[in-house]
């Protein structure tokens, strides 16, 4: 999955794009583990592309706002993010209706992502144009995406997303709770949350031979540190049927994970919410998010190890550049001498990386799990 290999690895290393039913299957070989990483909202407030905005070249470029968390997201097989605004071209907006450069999709290329999830409050924010171009420019750059299409002969194709990585076949869903004040206009589609259509899909995945199963949903209520029951009823329910790994969004802060049960007592981890991966946000909870990661055995099937990083939103000058720079927190708290930023940013992300501890200490650091 991944192009930034060293050169002993790469001549083992091959990938073969097959389509079986229309469905692209990545075939990489057989290993014992195949990692994944989860990273939060990509939010595109106008700030972000002000500051993205090269005036003398008169291009944008986001880059530099993933330098340095893309050695954990190249070093993934598989590695997904909640695109949580539209690429619906000029002129560009913040919020409430947004859309950003078609650079935001470069620099997301560029740290090493695979796959973008695209069912979201905010999916329809430039309606059906905008969604429709988002698709398009999502897959003019080989992602790999999930949540909304054009219309139902692309969604047969395409939904369950099924990825096969080393001899693993693993199916990637994604629904969201709503499209704020906007429907999808016909032929387009959005999958939001309805346990039957949810139940199809996952019968779907199982009929495609998937090994394993994700549900990346977009619920809960923004700001809440904590899942309410809503949330709760619904991890348990899609565990019931079969999920294997759940990874929450929507309420731009992190809220506690926990391991839910089914029948077969093999525990299923749940991330009720991963926060914000980038955005314009400066409130305490919502300056940072945290990237989730899985390590599942190729040949059992089963979850290995269950890990997270916290990532913290800088907003100023770094390396004598002014940008949104992620700065994995456990790299600062190791050596903070090596990111030179601001007091009130340095207690910030310290109070961040507390708290983040805190609420998900049933869950290891990414730095202590490999």
């Amino acid at each position: 999955m991944k192009k930034y290999l060293s050169l002993f690895a790469s001549l083992f290393l091959f990938c073969n794009l097959l389509h079986n039913s229309d469905r692209y299957s990545i075939i990489l070989p057989e290993n014992d583990t195949v990692t994944l990483v989860f990273a939060g909202d990509i939010m595109g407030h106008s700030p972000q592309y002000h500051a993205a905005y090269n005036p003398i070249t008169k291009t944008y470029s986001y880059d530099i706002c993933f330098q340095l968390v893309k050695k954990y997201i190249e070093s993934a097989d598989i590695a997904a993010a909640n695109l949580e605004v539209p690429i619906a071209g000029a002129p560009y907006s913040g919020f409430p209706g947004f859309s950003s450069p078609d650079a935001l999709l470069d620099g997301l290329k560029y740290a090493g992502f695979d796959l973008l999830l695209t069912a979201n409050n905010h999916t329809l924010d430039r309606n059906k144009a905008g969604m429709e171009r988002t698709i398009n420019q999502i897959e003019q750059r080989g992602f790999y995406h999930a949540g909304s299409y054009i219309d139902n002969i692309q969604r047969d194709s395409l939904y369950p997303l099924i990825i096969e990585s080393k001899g693993l076949k693993i199916a990637f869903l994604n629904c969201t709770y709503g499209t704020n004040k906007y429907l999808p206009t016909s032929p387009n589609i959005v999958n939001y949350i309805d346990t039957t259509e949810i139940k199809n899909s996952i019968q779907q995945a199982d009929k495609l031979g998937a090994d394993f199963k994700v549900m990346a949903i977009h619920w809960g209520n923004e700001y809440e540190l904590r899942e309410d029951t809503t949330q709760q009823r619904l991890a348990q329910f899609l565990v019931n049927h079969g999920i294997n790994l759940i990874i929450g969004s929507h309420p731009h802060v992190v809220q506690d994970a926990e391991f839910l049960y089914a029948k077969d007592s093999i525990p299923v981890p749940v991330f009720y919410s991963v926060g914000n991966f980038i955005s314009n946000q400066r409130k305490p909870n919502t300056n940072g998010g945290i990237v989730a990661c899985v390590e599942i055995g190729s040949k059992s099937k089963t979850i290995l190890r269950t890990s997270y990083l916290p990532v913290y939103v800088y907003k100023g000058i770094l390396n004598d550049i002014y940008q949104y720079h992620l700065i994995p927190t456990t790299d600062f708290i190791d050596r903070p001498s090596k990111f030179p930023i601001n007091r009130t940013d340095s207690i910030a992300l310290t109070y961040f990386d507390r708290e983040t501890r805190l609420k998900l200490k049933n869950i290891k650091l990414l730095h202590q799990a490999i």
